[in-house]
Protein backbone atom coordinates (compact mmCIF):
# COMPACT_ATOMS: atom_id res chain seq x y z
CA UNK A 1 0.00 0.00 0.00
CA UNK A 2 1.35 3.53 -0.92
CA UNK A 3 3.09 5.72 2.08
CA UNK A 4 3.37 2.28 4.38
CA UNK A 5 6.33 0.86 4.63
CA UNK A 6 8.14 -2.40 3.26
CA UNK A 7 8.40 -4.95 6.06
CA UNK A 8 11.93 -5.21 4.28
CA UNK A 9 12.97 -1.71 5.26
CA UNK A 10 13.44 -2.50 8.85
CA UNK A 11 16.07 -5.77 7.87
CA UNK A 12 19.07 -3.70 7.57
CA UNK A 13 18.35 -1.91 10.79
CA UNK A 14 17.60 -4.78 12.41
CA UNK A 15 21.27 -6.52 11.69
CA UNK A 16 22.96 -3.55 12.69
CA UNK A 17 21.17 -3.68 16.42
CA UNK A 18 22.24 -7.45 16.64
CA UNK A 19 25.62 -6.54 15.48
CA UNK A 20 26.07 -3.86 17.89
CA UNK A 21 24.75 -5.77 20.63
CA UNK A 22 27.71 -8.39 19.77
CA UNK A 23 30.79 -5.26 19.92
CA UNK A 24 32.69 -5.23 23.27
CA UNK A 25 31.83 -2.75 25.38
CA UNK A 26 33.37 0.68 25.48
CA UNK A 27 36.20 1.67 28.18
CA UNK A 28 34.17 3.16 31.38
CA UNK A 29 35.19 6.54 31.53
CA UNK A 30 33.05 8.71 33.30
CA UNK A 31 31.52 11.42 31.24
CA UNK A 32 32.84 9.99 27.94
CA UNK A 33 31.64 7.21 26.54
CA UNK A 34 28.57 5.36 26.68
CA UNK A 35 26.70 1.63 26.12
CA UNK A 36 26.96 1.03 22.82
CA UNK A 37 23.16 0.28 23.36
CA UNK A 38 21.76 3.37 24.69
CA UNK A 39 20.50 5.52 23.42
CA UNK A 40 21.24 8.35 26.02
CA UNK A 41 23.98 10.60 25.91
CA UNK A 42 26.02 12.08 28.37
CA UNK A 43 24.81 15.82 28.91
CA UNK A 44 26.64 17.88 30.89
CA UNK A 45 27.16 21.73 31.90
CA UNK A 46 30.95 22.53 31.00
CA UNK A 47 31.13 23.62 35.13
CA UNK A 48 30.11 20.07 35.74
CA UNK A 49 32.37 17.89 33.25
CA UNK A 50 35.74 18.33 35.01
CA UNK A 51 34.32 16.36 37.86
CA UNK A 52 32.63 13.85 36.28
CA UNK A 53 36.28 12.62 34.32
CA UNK A 54 37.72 13.25 37.83
CA UNK A 55 35.83 9.52 38.88
CA UNK A 56 38.40 8.07 36.57
CA UNK A 57 40.67 10.62 36.13
CA UNK A 58 44.13 7.50 35.18
CA UNK A 59 41.80 6.56 32.07
CA UNK A 60 40.58 10.27 31.35
CA UNK A 61 43.87 11.31 31.19
CA UNK A 62 44.68 9.44 28.12
CA UNK A 63 42.09 9.72 26.38
CA UNK A 64 43.26 12.16 23.75
CA UNK A 65 41.38 14.79 21.13
CA UNK A 66 42.41 13.82 17.82
CA UNK A 67 40.35 16.56 15.83
CA UNK A 68 37.82 19.37 16.52
CA UNK A 69 35.94 20.63 13.90
CA UNK A 70 33.94 24.27 13.81
CA UNK A 71 30.75 23.61 12.28
CA UNK A 72 27.53 26.61 11.45
CA UNK A 73 24.08 25.76 11.09
CA UNK A 74 23.13 26.94 6.99
CA UNK A 75 19.50 27.53 8.20
CA UNK A 76 17.56 29.00 11.01
CA UNK A 77 19.47 30.99 13.88
CA UNK A 78 22.69 29.66 12.31
CA UNK A 79 23.84 27.97 15.57
CA UNK A 80 27.72 27.37 15.43
CA UNK A 81 29.24 24.45 17.50
CA UNK A 82 32.35 22.36 18.35
CA UNK A 83 32.40 18.62 17.48
CA UNK A 84 36.17 16.63 18.92
CA UNK A 85 36.57 13.55 17.96
CA UNK A 86 37.86 11.54 20.87
CA UNK A 87 40.08 8.56 21.07
CA UNK A 88 40.78 5.69 24.42
CA UNK A 89 44.22 5.13 25.25
CA UNK A 90 44.63 2.07 22.66
CA UNK A 91 42.86 4.01 19.97
CA UNK A 92 40.84 1.84 18.69
CA UNK A 93 37.26 3.48 20.47
CA UNK A 94 36.45 6.86 19.69
CA UNK A 95 33.56 9.16 21.33
CA UNK A 96 32.11 12.71 20.31
CA UNK A 97 31.98 15.75 22.10
CA UNK A 98 29.54 18.45 21.01
CA UNK A 99 30.29 21.77 22.88
CA UNK A 100 28.14 24.84 22.14
CA UNK A 101 26.90 28.12 24.14
CA UNK A 102 22.68 28.36 24.03
CA UNK A 103 20.70 29.88 27.00
CA UNK A 104 18.29 29.00 29.53
CA UNK A 105 14.73 30.39 28.42
CA UNK A 106 13.38 29.19 31.65
CA UNK A 107 13.20 30.57 35.10
CA UNK A 108 13.91 27.74 36.44
CA UNK A 109 17.48 26.24 37.09
CA UNK A 110 17.10 22.67 35.26
CA UNK A 111 19.97 20.58 33.78
CA UNK A 112 20.76 20.82 30.37
CA UNK A 113 18.92 18.68 27.64
CA UNK A 114 18.42 18.35 24.05
CA UNK A 115 15.04 19.93 24.09
CA UNK A 116 16.04 22.73 26.37
CA UNK A 117 19.27 24.21 24.91
CA UNK A 118 18.06 27.32 22.73
CA UNK A 119 20.23 29.53 20.60
CA UNK A 120 19.14 33.40 20.93
CA UNK A 121 19.36 34.51 17.62
CA UNK A 122 15.42 34.94 15.96
CA UNK A 123 16.31 35.96 12.78
CA UNK A 124 16.60 39.53 12.89
CA UNK A 125 17.46 41.09 10.05
CA UNK A 126 21.29 42.92 9.58
CA UNK A 127 20.54 46.69 9.49
CA UNK A 128 18.71 45.90 13.26
CA UNK A 129 21.55 43.62 14.47
CA UNK A 130 22.17 45.34 17.68
CA UNK A 131 25.60 47.30 17.77
CA UNK A 132 28.34 46.60 20.22
CA UNK A 133 27.17 49.67 22.01
CA UNK A 134 24.14 48.14 23.29
CA UNK A 135 24.05 44.29 24.09
CA UNK A 136 21.26 43.86 25.40
CA UNK A 137 19.52 41.41 26.47
CA UNK A 138 22.56 39.37 29.26
CA UNK A 139 21.19 36.07 29.71
CA UNK A 140 22.04 32.94 31.73
CA UNK A 141 24.19 30.68 29.67
CA UNK A 142 23.70 27.02 28.62
CA UNK A 143 27.22 25.85 27.88
CA UNK A 144 27.12 22.37 27.70
CA UNK A 145 28.99 19.22 26.53
CA UNK A 146 27.25 16.28 24.70
CA UNK A 147 28.84 13.31 24.13
CA UNK A 148 28.37 9.41 22.78
CA UNK A 149 30.87 6.67 22.11
CA UNK A 150 31.33 6.48 18.11
CA UNK A 151 28.55 4.18 15.93
CA UNK A 152 26.26 4.17 19.61
CA UNK A 153 22.76 4.54 19.36
CA UNK A 154 23.54 7.53 21.19
CA UNK A 155 25.56 9.10 18.71
CA UNK A 156 22.61 8.80 16.69
CA UNK A 157 20.42 10.93 18.61
CA UNK A 158 23.25 14.00 18.79
CA UNK A 159 23.68 13.85 15.13
CA UNK A 160 19.58 14.21 14.25
CA UNK A 161 19.95 16.95 16.82
CA UNK A 162 23.25 18.87 15.78
CA UNK A 163 22.60 18.16 11.90
CA UNK A 164 18.99 19.38 11.24
CA UNK A 165 18.50 22.27 9.53
CA UNK A 166 21.88 21.76 7.78
CA UNK A 167 25.07 22.17 8.51
CA UNK A 168 28.84 23.06 7.28
CA UNK A 169 31.98 22.30 8.51
CA UNK A 170 34.02 25.69 8.88
CA UNK A 171 37.21 25.09 9.77
CA UNK A 172 38.64 22.00 11.21
CA UNK A 173 41.76 21.28 13.58
CA UNK A 174 43.57 18.25 13.35
CA UNK A 175 46.00 17.45 16.20
CA UNK A 176 49.74 15.57 15.33
CA UNK A 177 49.65 12.28 16.05
CA UNK A 178 53.36 12.06 17.13
CA UNK A 179 53.25 15.19 19.52
CA UNK A 180 51.04 16.43 22.62
CA UNK A 181 47.60 16.06 21.87
CA UNK A 182 45.27 17.65 24.34
CA UNK A 183 43.91 15.27 26.97
CA UNK A 184 40.05 15.15 27.24
CA UNK A 185 40.76 16.51 30.98
CA UNK A 186 43.09 19.64 29.43
CA UNK A 187 39.68 19.85 27.03
CA UNK A 188 37.64 19.90 30.08
CA UNK A 189 39.52 22.66 31.66
CA UNK A 190 39.48 24.80 28.51
CA UNK A 191 35.36 24.81 28.34
CA UNK A 192 35.25 25.38 31.89
CA UNK A 193 37.91 28.43 31.78
CA UNK A 194 36.16 29.91 28.78
CA UNK A 195 32.23 29.93 30.36
CA UNK A 196 32.75 30.05 33.71
CA UNK A 197 36.04 32.19 34.22
CA UNK A 198 35.39 34.20 31.34
CA UNK A 199 32.22 35.18 30.27
CA UNK A 200 29.64 33.23 32.20
CA UNK A 201 26.77 35.57 30.64
CA UNK A 202 25.04 35.47 27.17
CA UNK A 203 25.02 39.12 25.47
CA UNK A 204 23.51 38.77 21.65
CA UNK A 205 26.68 40.97 20.34
CA UNK A 206 29.18 39.97 22.48
CA UNK A 207 29.51 36.34 24.06
CA UNK A 208 27.30 34.14 21.86
CA UNK A 209 27.13 30.90 20.50
CA UNK A 210 29.39 32.70 17.82
CA UNK A 211 32.01 33.97 20.55
CA UNK A 212 32.06 30.80 22.62
CA UNK A 213 33.27 28.34 19.31
CA UNK A 214 35.86 30.43 18.35
CA UNK A 215 37.14 31.34 21.49
CA UNK A 216 37.85 27.14 22.36
CA UNK A 217 38.72 26.97 18.90
CA UNK A 218 41.04 29.86 18.55
CA UNK A 219 42.97 28.82 22.05
CA UNK A 220 43.38 25.02 20.87
CA UNK A 221 45.29 26.90 18.22
CA UNK A 222 47.43 28.53 20.56
CA UNK A 223 47.74 26.21 23.25
CA UNK A 224 48.72 23.08 21.13
CA UNK A 225 50.49 24.74 18.06
CA UNK A 226 51.47 21.22 16.70
CA UNK A 227 48.03 21.05 14.23
CA UNK A 228 47.01 20.58 10.79
CA UNK A 229 44.11 23.31 9.66
CA UNK A 230 41.92 22.79 7.23
CA UNK A 231 39.60 26.06 5.92
CA UNK A 232 36.16 24.80 4.40
CA UNK A 233 34.35 28.13 4.35
CA UNK A 234 34.68 31.48 5.74
CA UNK A 235 31.20 31.99 7.09
CA UNK A 236 31.60 31.42 10.74
CA UNK A 237 31.25 33.94 12.81
CA UNK A 238 28.42 35.46 10.94
CA UNK A 239 24.53 35.98 10.40
CA UNK A 240 23.21 35.88 6.95
CA UNK A 241 26.65 36.84 6.03
CA UNK A 242 27.62 40.16 8.21
CA UNK A 243 30.32 39.62 10.32
CA UNK A 244 29.11 39.82 13.94
CA UNK A 245 31.57 41.93 16.12
CA UNK A 246 32.86 39.99 18.82
CA UNK A 247 36.15 40.20 21.48
CA UNK A 248 39.35 38.43 20.43
CA UNK A 249 39.44 36.62 24.14
CA UNK A 250 42.15 33.63 23.09
CA UNK A 251 44.89 35.28 24.79
CA UNK A 252 43.07 35.91 27.92
CA UNK A 253 41.47 32.54 27.82
CA UNK A 254 44.86 30.83 27.23
CA UNK A 255 46.25 32.56 30.47
CA UNK A 256 43.55 31.08 32.66
CA UNK A 257 43.98 27.98 31.57
CA UNK A 258 46.98 27.47 32.53
CA UNK A 259 46.58 29.44 35.85
CA UNK A 260 43.68 26.37 36.12
CA UNK A 261 45.64 23.78 35.38
CA UNK A 262 48.57 25.27 37.49
CA UNK A 263 46.01 24.74 40.30
CA UNK A 264 45.14 21.67 39.26
CA UNK A 265 48.41 20.24 39.17
CA UNK A 266 49.08 21.53 42.68
CA UNK A 267 46.19 19.95 44.52
CA UNK A 268 47.20 16.81 42.72
CA UNK A 269 50.86 16.80 43.79
CA UNK A 270 49.45 18.12 47.63
CA UNK A 271 47.34 15.14 46.88
CA UNK A 272 49.87 12.47 46.60
CA UNK A 273 52.54 14.12 49.19
CA UNK A 274 49.57 13.36 51.79
CA UNK A 275 48.99 9.40 50.38
CA UNK A 276 52.44 9.56 50.16
CA UNK A 277 52.93 10.32 53.88
CA UNK A 278 49.98 8.22 54.91
CA UNK A 279 51.74 5.38 53.28
CA UNK A 280 55.20 6.10 54.84
CA UNK A 281 53.74 6.31 58.30
CA UNK A 282 51.75 2.68 57.39
CA UNK A 283 54.88 1.24 56.60
CA UNK A 284 56.65 2.20 59.50
CA UNK A 285 54.09 1.43 61.83
CA UNK A 286 54.36 -1.84 59.83
CA UNK A 287 58.21 -2.44 60.25
CA UNK A 288 57.78 -1.32 63.81
CA UNK A 289 55.72 -4.10 64.85
CA UNK A 290 57.67 -6.53 63.03
CA UNK A 291 60.29 -5.62 65.43
CA UNK A 292 58.27 -5.81 68.27
CA UNK A 293 57.31 -9.30 67.46
CA UNK A 294 60.81 -9.98 66.32
CA UNK A 295 61.45 -9.11 69.93
CA UNK A 296 58.63 -11.23 71.73
CA UNK A 297 60.08 -14.19 69.43
CA UNK A 298 63.49 -13.51 70.68
CA UNK A 299 62.50 -13.62 74.28
CA UNK A 300 60.44 -16.56 73.97
CA UNK A 301 63.53 -18.64 71.77
CA UNK A 302 65.87 -17.46 74.14
CA UNK A 303 63.37 -18.82 76.51
CA UNK A 304 63.19 -22.21 75.00
CA UNK A 305 66.61 -22.53 75.02
CA UNK A 306 66.94 -22.44 78.42
CA UNK A 307 64.29 -24.68 78.90
CA UNK A 308 66.27 -27.08 76.59
CA UNK A 309 69.60 -26.21 78.24
CA UNK A 310 67.94 -27.72 81.52
CA UNK A 311 66.59 -30.31 80.30
CA UNK A 312 69.84 -31.46 78.73
CA UNK A 313 71.67 -30.81 81.97
CA UNK A 314 68.91 -32.92 83.93
CA UNK A 315 69.44 -35.55 81.70
CA UNK A 316 73.36 -35.40 81.98
CA UNK A 317 73.11 -35.64 85.70
CA UNK A 318 70.83 -38.65 85.71
CA UNK A 319 72.98 -40.70 82.88
CA UNK A 320 75.69 -39.82 85.75
CA UNK A 321 73.42 -41.54 88.36
CA UNK A 322 72.65 -44.58 86.35
CA UNK A 323 76.83 -44.72 85.84
CA UNK A 324 77.19 -44.21 89.60
CA UNK A 325 74.76 -46.72 90.19
CA UNK A 326 76.14 -49.52 88.25
CA UNK A 327 79.48 -49.00 89.00
CA UNK A 328 77.88 -49.60 92.64
CA UNK A 329 76.34 -52.55 92.09
CA UNK A 330 79.70 -54.22 90.21
CA UNK A 331 81.80 -53.32 93.27
CA UNK A 332 79.66 -54.28 96.10
CA UNK A 333 80.31 -58.27 95.58
CA UNK A 334 83.96 -57.66 95.31
CA UNK A 335 83.20 -56.23 98.88
CA UNK A 336 81.76 -58.54 100.40
CA UNK A 337 84.22 -61.55 99.71
CA UNK A 338 87.06 -59.29 101.12
CA UNK A 339 84.97 -59.10 104.10
CA UNK A 340 84.43 -62.57 104.72
CA UNK A 341 88.32 -63.06 103.77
Amino acid sequence: MKGNKSPWSIVPQFFWNVIRSLMASPPKVEGLFTPMQSPHPIILLVDSWPAMLNIDAANASHCLVEEVVHYKRSRGKEHEFLCFRVSDATGSWKAFVFADRTVNMSDEDIAPSLSNKTPVLSNPSPSSFPSSTHCSPVLPTYDSIYAATESSAALGLLHADFFRDGHKAERTLAFDAHSARPSVVELASLLKVTSHHHAASYTLCKNQCYWFAATVYESLQQLFPRHRETIHSNKNGTYRRLEISMPNSAEDVCAAYHRERAAILARENEERERYEAVLRAAREEAREEGREEGRVEGREEGRAEERAAHQNKRAELAAREQEVLKLAERIAPQSRSAAAN
